[in-house]
């Protein structure tokens, strides 16, 4: 998401809270078979302390009004928040912000530093197969996001038209449980009506990493947890409202703080961390599309 100005473009540049979800349970095992072919990679496997590929990503910077979720981060570039960790991942540290620090200046509701990067007007997929392997954070008030937007964004239009895809949220106050959800005209988080169920893992995730995944097609998307399909959502279900999702959208990943969705953070936390080991995008039975904007 380009921040011009307004709440319109804040609103546009987060996940958007108050979720409220119906059900939850463990994921079902996937049994049809499936065939795909690697488009695209980031492995993260560079020397310590480096950052993002810059032909992919761009990072969001400051608070963007609270991102349109009362949102407590301040999002920087400094390798002091994200960075290569020499070992493979790539690692994103929320760190509190000091009391007398210059930042608290400019955003005196802020409470830590973060980062948050994403691939519009770089690179954009349509269908297939997107995964990501993530450990996330510990520590309650922590958000970490592994997310997609439409990349009509771009191009003037306004969320939550251009649609929204949530392969992983997660509350570092429920270490067990992810959400997967989508967002679109007339079924968005702002009201509750926002399409998306969470599932219950048996051991904490921020314990190691698990693989946060959509195989996604015309009308249709599904959503994995550990190469296990745990829920489906197609443009029937969203009637009379329209489906969003049949263009091309860009990637998004983020660890916020506090905010709507997940909002009391722990007085004593110090700073936490979410790591990706990799990010993927596959063709999937033929379909997929990569687009390469840069």
């Amino acid at each position: 998401m380009n921040i011009r100005s307004s709440l319109k473009l804040a609103l546009a540049g987060v996940s958007v809270a108050c979720l409220a979800f119906i059900g939850a349970s463990a994921p079902q095992a996937a049994t049809a078979a499936t065939t795909k072919k690697l488009l695209w990679s980031q492995e993260f496997n560079g020397t310590k302390r480096v950052g993002v590929d810059k032909r992919y990503f761009t990072h969001d910077l400051g608070n963007g009004f609270g991102w349109g979720n009362a949102e407590k981060e301040y999002y920087t570039a400094s390798s002091s928040n994200i960075f290569t960790d020499g070992k493979g991942s790539l690692v994103i540290t929320a760190k509190r912000i000091p009391e007398d620090s210059s930042i608290l200046n400019i955003c005196d509701d802020c409470q830590f530093t973060s980062a948050k990067i994403k691939t519009a007007d770089k690179l954009g997929f349509m269908y297939g197969r997107l995964e990501a392997r993530i450990k996330t954070p510990a520590g309650s008030g922590m958000w970490p996001a592994f997310w997609m937007l439409g990349a009509s964004l771009s191009e003037g239009d306004t969320w939550p038209d251009c649609g929204e895809i949530d392969i992983l949220e997660g509350k570092g106050s429920e270490p067990n449980r992810a959400y997967g959800t989508i967002h679109g005209p007339g079924y968005f988080g702002g009201d509750g009506s926002q399409k998306g169920y969470a599932f219950d893992n048996p051991i904490e995730l921020n314990a190691g990493y698990h693989v946060y995944a959509i195989e996604w097609k015309a009308n249709q998307i599904d959503f994995y947890f550990d190469s296990k399909k745990y829920y489906t959502i197609n443009a029937a279900a969203v009637k009379p409202n329209k489906w969003v999702f049949n263009n091309e959208f860009y990637l998004i990943i983020n660890l916020a703080t506090g905010g709507n969705f997940e909002p009391n953070i722990d007085p004593m936390l110090q700073q936490a961390t979410m790591s990706i080991d990799y990010i993927r995008y596959y063709t999937k039975d033929g379909q997929g599309k990569l687009y390469k904007r840069k």
